[in-house]
């Protein structure tokens, strides 16, 4: 698994201010108690760093999919089939299919990602516009929120020429043709709005005219488009992400460090009441 940036500090930092605790624990309960309280305070601030994180991404990102956010998970010291004989270690971390999309929102600075890095395309960087592919493809992402399997060479194919016989209704068609984004011009696959005969004039024309080569005046039923031509995807070469994940991962760790403290002298309160209760004959 993705280990998160930092992390093996915040082990650090979090073995250390429960060490704190050792010389207390050892004094008014017992060692064991201590190995367990250390677990539980693991284990927890483990967890607190998963369910921070998770609510972070739903913040950072617009319309985060339940895919990004199970991104962060967390393993349990004392989890099923463990004990503290196997050691007091607990894990929060980045899920594998998704560390390869979120390492690009952490570190220090910007992170350049290039082409075959991520996806199919070793040539260039699919850039899609999702409300256009709803509207005119009835393409959704999918859970990875990602193309759906199959739909980019369907896309391909069509902006070649090439259709299925039996289209589905309300479709646009494709074609590939160059964009303006941002003073730059960049190719791009765009949706074609569909066109149909247009209504007569006041005068009751409905066709255009025009000479032919042969100085023929040929007439042809006018058409008109249903809505104007809309970008599916841009082709970029490289991009740029910003690290805007790595705040709110440092905010978690720090939050977790803060709640040791609370987590141990709960742990050690309850001990302590627990074995009054058992002395006293409760």
């Amino acid at each position: 698994m993705a280990a998160p940036p930092t992390y093996a500090r915040f082990v650090q930092d979090l073995t250390r201010a429960i060490r704190s605790w050792e010389e207390q624990y050892v004094s008014e309960v017992s060692y064991r108690k201590f190995e367990r309280a250390a677990a539980w305070t693991v284990d927890e601030s483990a967890k607190a760093v998963k369910v921070h994180m998770r609510d972070a991404t739903d913040d950072v990102f617009k319309d985060a999919t339940p895919w990004m956010l199970q991104a962060w998970q967390y393993r349990r010291s004392l989890g099923k089939g463990r004990s503290l004989r196997d050691g007091v270690e607990a894990e929060a971390y980045v899920a594998d299919p998704q560390s390869v999309v979120m390492k690009y929102a952490m570190g220090d600075s910007r992170t350049t990602r290039f082409p075959g890095d991520v996806g199919l395309a070793q040539d260039r960087i699919l850039v899609p516009h999702w409300k256009n592919l709803a509207l005119t493809q009835g393409i959704r992402p999918n859970r990875s929120h990602d193309l759906p399997g199959a739909t980019m060479a369907r896309l391909a194919r069509n902006a070649e020429g090439q259709y299925a016989k039996r289209t589905v209704a309300g479709r646009w068609g494709v074609y590939r043709g160059e964009v303006k984004v941002g003073g730059s011009r960049l190719m791009g696959y765009i949706a074609r709005p569909p066109r149909v005969r247009a209504q007569a004039d006041e005068y009751g024309n409905a066709k255009s005219r025009f000479i032919n080569a042969k100085g023929k005046v040929k007439a042809l039923p006018k058409v008109v488009n249903l809505g104007r031509p809309r970008i599916l995807m841009v082709e970029i070469p490289r991009a740029e992400y910003r690290p805007v994940m790595q705040r709110p991962f440092e905010d978690a760790v720090s939050q977790a460090q803060r709640g040791v403290a609370d987590l141990m002298a709960g742990e050690l309160a309850e001990n302590l009441r627990h074995r009054g209760w058992r002395s006293g004959g409760g």
